[in-house]
């Protein structure tokens, strides 16, 4: 049934001011109603909020809903009619029923605030405890370490001062070898009364250094200050890194697979083009995810995190780190990591490793500094890319870490490529292939920009570790050996060859990419 009313100001219609007009949604309105939305901007449906159809500049435009006009002038219309009063009171409610649950929502997020904000107050008291705890530690390592500094000068002059008056007594002990009689025997030891007092006073000052306990003070302060360090690496770290752990579901895959060979499988998957079983990929995921909580709490107390490695009693260590939310393994190399530093074993972090999609990185470094890191993608399994793979990894012995680039052919021409790769001599008459790894079979390849490629026997000049990476394309050009692709940092590749000497480029470390 028509209400009688406008349903936005609650009003009832008349014949004049508040005449009822229909817009082209088919909704009506008041002239009072439209009038002041006109004024307010383009006329729009209040319920439904579809423009009008015509543009209108005045309330009048508007056509008149002449039915509902018939209707209010019908005096046998049969309407129940709503009071204005009663309306209001329904719209009140409903807001206050609105605004209720909003106040109900402020007032528990105020409670939560305030209970933050004591917390926050509480914990920034604690920090500045520890803040000052802290630099009163300092301030006692530094005073250890002036009275190092002190003792160590002290001592130093004492042992050339000894060193002075040990000649002396052992000249006047010749002389009184070389006496040939009572005579000369007791003017030399008439002159030695002097020398006598001195080296006493001498005695006497290093009895004093002798006693100093400025080292036992020092080793003392040193060794709570190692235990502290050490506890606040394990207690931010452990619980985290013991999730690092290979799962039931990846060891029981792995069982049969020796750790040198796990490679080899995951690029004969990626080759084979077979999709990771969902149990790979959600372990995967669930330890590179923990790896870089890892990461994230290393970072914290400024720690780093190494992977390590133990073949025989042989041990080994690689740095992991994150750059970019990307995760890298960096090469292998001899001995144990740093002190203060977080370990996880290196199979853990190994296992991370793509199968699908196997990425190497090399680190370039020129005029003193990292300049970035090119990030490789291996096309396939052939002894060749499996030989790339672990001069990167660095888990056959060497790597190409610290090597220099070689040489850079065709520069600024169609097809030009930079040399790298000598792990032996450093200057391109070395690189060896690792054992067990020949070249094997070729496979041609038109060079395009970013090919990464390795030796062919065809070229004399070249050996077995070297490989080069094209900055260009080149289509009248194939590549009998490719390696990879370069999927990031070419462009550094490129500015490493416009150097005026391409042997000043450096890669300064290389990996593996994880994530």
């Amino acid at each position: 049934m028509a209400s009688q009313d406008c349903q936005v100001c609650l009003e009832r219609y008349d014949d004049e001011a508040r005449k009822p007009r229909c817009l082209s949604c088919g909704h009506t309105l008041c002239t009072l109603c439209l009038a002041d939305i006109i004024d307010r901007g383009a006329l729009y449906c209040p319920f439904c909020r579809v423009s009008h159809v015509t543009p209108v500049t005045r309330a009048e435009d508007v056509p008149v809903n002449y039915t509902l006009v018939s209707l209010l002038q019908d005096s046998g219309l049969a309407m129940a009619p709503r009071s204005s009063e009663a309306l209001l009171s329904v719209v009140k409610n409903e807001a206050i029923e609105r605004t209720t649950g909003q106040l109900v929502i402020c007032n528990c997020h105020l409670a939560r605030l305030k209970d933050l904000q004591q917390r926050l107050g509480a914990q920034t008291k604690l920090q500045e405890k520890h803040i000052h705890a802290l630099r009163s530690l300092l301030a006692r390592h530094e005073e250890h370490l002036r009275d190092l500094n002190d003792a160590s000068d002290r001592t130093r002059e004492a042992v050339g001062e000894g060193e002075g008056w040990k000649r002396a007594l052992e000249l006047s002990q010749a002389r009184v070898n070389c006496a040939s009689s009572l005579l000369e025997v007791t003017a030399v030891h008439q002159e030695d009364g002097a020398l006598e007092a001195s080296v006493k006073g001498w005695s006497e000052k290093a009895y004093e250094l002798l006693k100093t306990q400025v080292v036992q003070a020092a080793e003392e302060m040193e060794s709570l200050t190692r235990v502290a360090l050490e506890a606040v690496v394990e207690r931010s770290m452990t619980t985290t890194a013991s999730a690092v752990t290979p799962t039931k579901c990846q060891m029981d895959s792995l069982t049969s697979v020796a750790f040198g060979t796990v490679l080899e499988m995951g690029m004969t998957i990626a080759a084979s083009g077979v999709t990771p079983t969902k149990c790979q990929v959600t372990y995967d995921s669930d330890k590179s995810l923990l790896l870089s909580e890892v990461l994230r709490k290393a970072r914290v107390v400024g720690s780093e995190v190494w992977a390590v490695l133990d073949e025989g009693g042989r041990p080994r260590c690689a740095k992991v780190t994150q750059v970019d939310g990307r995760i890298f393994l960096h090469a292998l190399m001899e001995g144990t990591p740093p002190i203060y530093t977080h370990t996880v074993p290196y199979e853990d972090v190994r296992n991370l490793v793509d199968e699908a999609c196997i990425r190497t990185f090399l680190e370039l470094s020129w005029a003193g500094k990292v300049q970035g890191r090119v990030t490789i993608r291996l096309l396939n399994a052939t002894c060749r890319c499996l030989q790339f793979f672990y001069l990167c990894s660095g888990e056959r012995g060497p790597s190409y870490a610290n090597t220099r680039l070689l040489e850079t052919e065709a520069r600024g021409q169609s097809g030009e490529r930079v040399w790298g790769g000598d792990y032996q001599n450093n200057d391109g008459s070395g690189g060896a292939a690792l054992p067990g790894l020949t070249m094997g079979e070729l496979s041609s390849q038109s060079v395009t920009a970013g090919l990464v490629a390795g030796f062919c026997y065809s070229h004399e000049h070249r050996n077995p570790s070297h490989f080069v990476i094209y900055n260009n394309d080149c289509p009248v050009l194939y590549e009998e050996s490719p390696l990879g692709r370069v999927v990031d940092g070419l462009e550094l590749v490129r500015s490493a060859a416009r150097l005026p000497d391409v042997k000043d480029a450096v890669v300064s470390d290389c990996g593996l990419v994880l994530s």
